[in-house]
């Protein structure tokens, strides 16, 4: 594998395939989702086969972007998906085991893009830039260094996985360019408010009273520095809900006021999944790492494989010793 390729470079390499596989990562995000959708567009409209997909379904409120409707949940590429006339493109995904299993292949070009620190440069050619606020502000910057125009229905999956990752310009990855980026787009006419009800004012009935499971159960540390809480499997069944309806909930838990870091444990079938969210100035991306997990500074996540009431104890207190000097 190679070390960092130009945007030039990638966008002449794929342009030679005449197949793209274009593959996120498990659990999908606004950012995943809307560069993937984004990248099928544009593949498309080139002329190329395309295929999209990832482990996990498209949360349903990402359902409005464009050719969501033939995204596919696979385990493992597809053997006809490999030879020398393919491209297997890997969208803001920071390891392989994140992502469909058998994307390693000598013969297929293995594309990586992606804004993680801690992506583990995978791919033949590899782009990855940490001060980019979303992968899909390099999926922009790809296509505007390639001939080929950018399809109006690309412009929507960016705008997308730009307002999601950065809390709809609130976080500390915004940018003057995240904003220029944005109102380039809103001079071709898409309409900000229709994106942000699909988005933000979409919420299930079901999801409304799961964020009110995790609510009543939050608790601090004892210096009140951070905030933690947790969803049960059991809470999912008894209201219907999904995984998805929990997004969301630990962004909300940092709002308390003193809390420099949040924690939302979320209990699967074997395994217990930590989200954390941290303030500007404190990393939760090492917090993570302790668990084999990864991400951003501000954002990361992690897999416990210990029964719930374990892992929040676990947590809590990894949490108490680790905000002493924050």
């Amino acid at each position: 594998m190679n070390d960092q390729a130009t945007l030039k470079d990638i966008a002449k390499a794929i342009e030679k395939r005449d197949i793209w596989a274009i593959f996120v990562h498990e659990r999908p995000d606004g950012d995943a989702i809307g560069s993937g959708s984004a990248f099928y567009c544009w593949g498309t409209e080139m002329g190329k086969k395309c295929l999209w997909g990832g482990t996990h379904p498209v949360p349903k409120v990402y359902e409005f972007l464009p050719y969501v409707d033939v995204y596919q949940v696979l385990e493992r590429v597809p053997d006809q998906l490999k030879g020398p006339d393919r491209a297997i493109i890997v969208l803001d995904t920071s390891n392989l085991s994140r992502c469909v299993a058998g994307i390693e292949d000598d013969l297929t070009l293995i594309v990586n893009i992606d804004h993680h620190m801690d992506n583990q440069r995978f791919g033949h050619l590899n782009y990855v830039d940490p001060t980019s606020c979303a992968t899909a502000e390099i999926v922009w910057d790809l296509f505007k260094e390639s001939e080929h125009p950018i399809p109006k229905d690309s412009l929507l999956g960016i705008y997308t996985g730009i307002i999601t990752d950065t809390g709809h310009f609130t976080y500390s990855n915004t940018t003057s360019k995240a904003h220029a980026i944005a109102r380039d787009i809103l001079n071709t006419g898409i309409n900000p408010e229709q994106i942000f009800r699909h988005i933000y004012a979409n919420r299930s009935l079901a999801g409304l009273k799961l964020w009110g499971y995790a609510f009543i159960r939050a608790l601090s540390t004892s210096n009140g520095k951070a905030v933690i809480s947790w969803l049960k499997l059991e809470d999912f069944e008894k209201l219907g809900a999904d995984s998805y309806d929990s997004e969301g909930i630990v962004n909300q838990l940092l709002y308390v006021r003193g809390a420099a870091i949040s924690a939302l444990l979320t209990e699967g079938e074997d395994e217990v999944r930590v989200s954390f969210r941290s303030i500007t100035g404190v990393s939760v991306r090492e917090l993570a790492q302790k668990w084999d997990g990864g991400g951003h500074p501000q954002a990361a996540a992690c897999k416990l494989r210990l029964p719930l009431e374990r892992a929040v104890k676990t947590v809590l207190q990894t949490l108490e010793e680790y905000t002493q000097d924050v």
